[in-house]
């Protein structure tokens, strides 16, 4: 019998001694491995996201890159002035067959990068012509915008004398005042 409790004993050992060494290679495996590497995984995938943060940034300002390339074609170089400004809204006023009065450069704005040109325009035309006018300034190639206008029909205006000219009582006077933009660039 003895035999067997000194055999059980040597063989609880071994169990033991195996339990301990299966232990201290898990806490070691753990503790100077996978820790590590949990630690590292985890600043990999930041970098991953920021990484992926980037790209889409990156895509965006290509993106805007792109639309910004149209919008400088159609603002104007510099040394262009208030003549183009004069010289468009009259090539606009002849192709919409709209009378011009009168037509006068405004005073420019220094907006830093970019200055604001203005003339003010007199015109008598139809509510047609006028439109049509309006839109050709509008979608102009270049960036002209109409600031402000008044209107009013020629009827109402004590110097009008029905029949006396080519204009009817429902046309109209118009005051405008058209701007672009030039680049200092």
């Amino acid at each position: 019998m003895k035999t067997k409790k000194i055999e059980n004993k040597t063989w609880n050992k071994l169990v033991i001694v195996n339990i301990v060494i299966v232990v201290l290679v898990l806490a070691i495996g753990a503790i100077f491995i996978y820790l590590p590497f949990t630690n590292k995984n985890k600043m990999l995938r930041a970098d991953i996201l920021k990484e992926r943060d980037k790209n889409i940034l990156i895509g965006r300002i290509k993106a805007m890159s792109k639309h910004l390339k149209v919008y400088d074609k159609r603002v104007l170089d510099e040394g262009v002035g208030v003549s183009w400004l004069l010289g468009e809204t009259s090539n606009i006023a002849s192709k919409e067959h709209v009378e011009i009065s009168s037509i006068k450069p405004g005073n420019p704005e220094d907006y830093g990068l970019y200055t604001k040109l203005f003339v003010i325009v007199d015109i008598a035309s139809t509510y047609n012509q006028l439109g049509r006018f309006v839109t050709g300034v509008e979608s102009s190639e270049k960036f002209m915008k109409v600031e402000s206008i008044n209107i009013k029909r020629m009827d109402l205006d004590d110097k009008f004398e029905e029949g006396s000219g080519k204009f009817k009582a429902f046309d109209v006077k118009a005051n405008i005042v058209i701007s672009a933009i030039v680049s200092k660039e």
